[in-house]
């Protein structure tokens, strides 16, 4: 069988960003710090101690020891006085709400004309004005068909000053409109 560079292996499979990964959580003995920096479930500071006796602390009080963090300089780990199942329950929770409370930006587009008349335009900025107050990023653009290329200048004219409208909602992202192929083009991003 000839050798075939582009063929993919099963062994080369391309793996999902650190993102997707969860983060081990150590408990009890899996805790390998010599001494632990011990919080109870208020998060207030409790003491330091050696790790064998932390451990027969949370053994007598039927509780686990969670790892929060593990400094390496000092040697020591930060850990919870809690449930395990609680912590994780309360800690899958409160991801959930984050995730509720996030909106992915979106990016909206605005097309223009270079001989767009002034109320015209005046209803386009508002739209963009209303996608910037909502958060999205807006792309402004005016796109020239062959003999409209002359009037180029009046196109950037016309993004210039819906960029200087523009500018108490939302950042732009080059000082002056982007050439691509034969439109022109601004991006805003919302402040």
């Amino acid at each position: 069988m000839a050798w075939a560079p582009f063929i993919k292996k099963p062994y080369e499979k391309k793996f999902a960003s650190n993102a997707n990964r969860v983060r081990m959580v150590f408990i009890n003995e899996n805790i390998k710090a010599p001494n632990m920096m011990i919080i109870d479930d208020e998060k207030n500071n409790l003491w330091t101690i050696p790790r064998k006796k932390a451990l027969e602390i949370a053994e007598e009080k039927w509780l686990d020891l969670v790892q929060i963090s593990y400094d390496p300089v000092k040697m020591l780990s930060t850990v919870r006085l809690t449930d395990y199942w609680k912590y994780m329950y309360q800690k899958w929770k409160d991801e959930r709400e984050q995730k509720k409370k996030q909106k992915p930006r979106e990016m909206k587009e605005l097309k223009l004309n270079y001989w767009i008349w002034e109320n015209d335009l005046l209803l386009k900025i508002k739209k963009a004005e209303e996608f910037l107050k909502d958060w999205n990023n807006v792309k402004i653009f005016i796109k020239l068909k062959w003999r409209e290329n002359i009037y180029a200048q009046k196109a950037v004219e016309k993004l210039m000053k819906t960029k200087e409208t523009l500018s108490q909602f939302g950042k732009a992202q080059y000082e002056t409109p982007k050439k691509e192929m034969n439109w022109y083009s601004i991006i805003l991003f919302s402040k």
